[in-house]
């Protein structure tokens, strides 16, 4: 279980972040507010790219991905017009279960907290922090043995992963 919980937990650091779902919405030009974001990836990759979707100061489509493999590597959220680091600086409570029969693992980390910088284009000056929520399920590949391999090395057969993230960000 901890090399998949190793994996979720280098996800949800690169994705440190990051719904649609609480009120709170910023006026038209308002630099200030509530800003929402939902990442999804039925990735199995190592460093997998999401699909974003932000509301709030700023609603827009588009990809976020680590920058790199390290566990602690921010995300570089790409949005039309610019771009900006999503950093984690907490993990939040973990859990998670695998199924030894068939391998199905479930994994959630609640309450990690974010902060957001670096910006480029539009996203120049860009400030906020937030709370995210990971959500990942898949399935572990089987060993010889019939054993689940829960190794760091070992790759998901299938994987779906959700981050919900909210929080205040101001652009200049």
């Amino acid at each position: 279980m901890a090399g998949i919980l190793g994996k979720a937990a280098a996800i949800l650091a690169a994705a440190a972040g990051t719904a649609l779902l609480t009120a709170g919405w910023a006026a038209p030009g308002d630099p200030s507010g509530t800003q929402r974001f939902v990442f999804t990836t039925h990735s199995t990759a190592a460093m997998p790219v999401y699909h974003a979707v932000a509301s709030g100061v700023f609603s827009a489509t588009g990809t976020v991905q680590p920058t790199s493999k390290a566990p602690t590597a921010p995300l570089k959220a790409t949005f039309p017009g610019g771009t900006f680091l999503i950093h984690q600086v907490s993990a939040g409570k973990e859990s998670g279960t695998i199924d030894p029969k068939t391998c199905a693992a479930a994994y959630t980390n609640t309450g990690a907290k974010y902060t957001i910088g670096s910006g480029t284009g539009k996203y120049k000056g860009i400030k906020g922090d937030g709370t995210a929520n990971l959500k990942f399920t898949g399935t572990l590949p089987k060993l010889s043995n019939g054993k689940c391999d829960e190794s760091p090395s070992a790759t998901p057969t299938a994987a779906s992963s959700v981050v919900r993230a909210s929080g205040p960000v101001t652009l200049p």
